[in-house]
């Protein structure tokens, strides 16, 4: 089991990502915790479903000039339209 987390800056937008990550995961695998703004996601270890996420998350900010910090385990980097990703450790 793999944790999956994605920080949003702006929770106005968070439906329409738990709709795309929606049509990969089950909605019970899905849930939002509004006090650290991050959308969480109960996964399989498979790269098949980690490259689907960070597909979706790059292009729900791509799409919508947002920006988020996506974390798998303990791996984490930021996606934004001002800037390019960056890995953090």
């Amino acid at each position: 089991m793999v944790d999956i987390r994605v920080r949003v800056a702006d929770t106005t937008l968070v439906p329409e990502l738990m709709q795309r990550l929606g049509k990969i995961f089950t909605r019970s695998s899905l849930s939002f915790d509004g006090a650290t703004k991050e959308v969480r996601i109960a996964s399989e270890w498979e790269s098949r479903t980690v490259v689907s996420v960070i597909e979706a998350v790059q292009t729900w900010v791509a799409e919508n000039d947002a920006s988020a910090t996506l974390s798998i385990g303990d791996r984490s980097y930021t996606a934004g339209t001002s800037a390019p990703p960056v890995i953090l450790r």
